[in-house]
């Protein structure tokens, strides 16, 4: 009983199809109703090869755009970078200078202190 209606359906089905092919090629009608179908399917085709290209130089302008930014702020950080490592190369010679100031400062007076102490001494 199932093969029955297996093949009942399977020979409604290929009648279908063979009407439609018969509609579609062998009268004047559906020759015009099948060439307007292919006429819409390249229409079709055409607007979205069209699509696809504008979008695709629009993707690749997003992406020269986006790649120059990226250079831009590489480059920013480069120089923000190197600005504060001469910001503290500058600082540390400061620190430096006055230590060696300070220094130099405390050994002046101890100098002055030696002489005292040295006078103080010969005076005795």
């Amino acid at each position: 009983m199932e093969n029955k209606n297996g093949l009942v359906a399977f020979a409604l089905l290929g009648l279908a199809v063979g009407t439609a092919a018969y509609y579609l090629l062998g009268t004047e009608d559906g020759k015009r109703q099948l060439d307007r179908a292919n006429e819409g399917v390249k229409s079709l085709t055409n607007s979205i090869k069209d699509l696809s290209k504008k979008e695709a130089k629009r993707a690749a302008k997003l992406a020269k755009s986006a790649k120059a930014d990226l250079e831009n702020l590489k480059d920013k950080a480069k120089e923000a970078g190197k600005h504060a490592l001469d910001n503290a190369s500058e600082k540390a010679q400061q620190w430096a200078n006055k230590a060696s100031d300070a220094a130099n400062g405390v050994s002046h007076k101890a100098e002055d202190v030696i002489a005292d102490a040295k006078s103080e001494i010969n005076k005795a």
